[in-house]
């Protein structure tokens, strides 16, 4: 699948995870399970388990590059977990995937997230468990 511009859609979504890593690994702070439950379910649930999520991440202290990688993290479990949700839902998902973009530091990450909420949100064909992979590999 192509954007207007002409780049795909994968490669712009893996671009999302390219972001400096920490010389020393930290412990992941989301609780990922609680994510996937949550968006597995409905988007009002997966909402509140990223909400829940960006909350901990704000009072963990932790560097910008540990962030991003959480956010990450929270974006493929959610995209995995909502891929069976009907399309009405997938678009409420989108606007949470903006909303976790802005904890982003990473500009690259941030606009390569935008164009992923963007696809969903337009009802656009995409392969969701395509881009977790794609995000869980960066």
């Amino acid at each position: 699948m192509l954007l207007k511009n002409g780049l795909p859609i994968a490669f712009a979504v893996s671009m999302a995870f390219v972001a400096p890593m920490p010389a020393m690994a930290q412990t992941t702070t989301v609780d990922t399970d609680a994510i996937a439950a949550a968006c597995a379910t409905s988007a009002v649930l997966c909402e509140a388990a990223i909400a829940e999520a960006i909350a901990t991440l704000r009072a963990a202290g932790l560097s910008p590059a540990a962030i991003n990688e959480q956010v990450g993290v929270i974006v493929s479990v959610a995209v995995t977990a909502a891929r069976a949700l009907p399309a009405t839902e997938r678009v409420i998902l989108a606007g949470n995937i903006e909303r976790v973009a802005t904890e982003s530091t990473n500009p690259a990450q941030r606009a390569s997230l935008v164009l992923l909420a963007a696809a969903i949100a337009s009802g656009e064909q995409v392969d969701l468990e395509a881009f977790a992979q794609a995000f869980s590999q960066s």
